[in-house]
């Protein structure tokens, strides 16, 4: 598979016009959901350091109680907030729908374990394991759009999904427990190549994650 950097695919991805996104996104200051517990951050700060920032927030409840002991682990930075942590793989910009972003989970290259995906069908809990809902707002102080993906299901996508997902570097999707999925996301109409951009994802089992990624 060819590999570009991310200026370069955004570019030739044409991510920049509004008119492209194909589905609603909501302008708005903040959002809270129920797993809330304060406000949840709008810029990234200097010397951000999104595991102490969702470890925290987990804690105080965005984690379910029953992942709190792996959080706080000794491997709770690599092995179980990292592999939450979304960035943006280098792939063949052909793949990318016009107004989406690729978003992958634990990035290897900072030692984070990927993060696995995993359906109904009993290999995970009821529930499944991916992320079923995702929300981007750019990263500013003041006002913003928000656009939300959802994912009803995994490997497939289901009726009622505004997302889709591709494979990193082909093959199957279920290969090596689903972390070679890509999550093709859509961007809110007011973000263009080189904004920073909040990225806000429920994971079905382990809960909710905030990090940031300039594109």
């Amino acid at each position: 598979m060819k590999n570009l950097n991310r200026r370069e695919f955004i570019k030739q991805a044409g991510l920049v016009t509004g008119s492209l996104i194909l589905f609603p996104a909501a302008a708005s200051c903040s959002y809270k959901s129920l797993s809330d517990t304060s406000e949840i951050i709008r810029i990234r700060p200097s010397g951000w350091n999104p595991v102490l920032y969702n470890k925290n927030r987990g804690n105080a409840g965005a984690i379910p109680k029953s992942y709190l002991d792996d959080i706080n682990g000794p491997d709770g930075e690599t092995k179980h907030i990292g592999k939450h942590l979304p960035y943006i793989p280098e792939i063949d910009p052909s793949i990318i729908p016009k107004g989406f972003v690729p978003i992958m989970w634990g990035n290897p290259e900072k030692g984070y374990f990927p993060h696995p995906n995993a359906g109904t069908d009993g290999s995970s809990n009821s529930g499944g394991h991916w992320y079923n809902r995702i929300r981007i707002r750019k990263a500013v102080r003041w006002c913003a759009q928000t656009s939300e993906t959802v994912f009803n299901g995994w490997p497939e996508i289901k009726p009622g999904d505004s997302g889709s997902y591709a494979v990193f570097n082909r093959g199957e999707i279920t290969d090596k427990q689903g972390i070679k999925t890509i999550y093709m996301v859509m961007l809110p109409p007011d973000v263009n190549p080189g904004d920073t951009i909040r990225i806000q994802a429920d994971c079905l089992q382990h809960g909710q994650y905030i990090d940031f990624v300039t594109l």
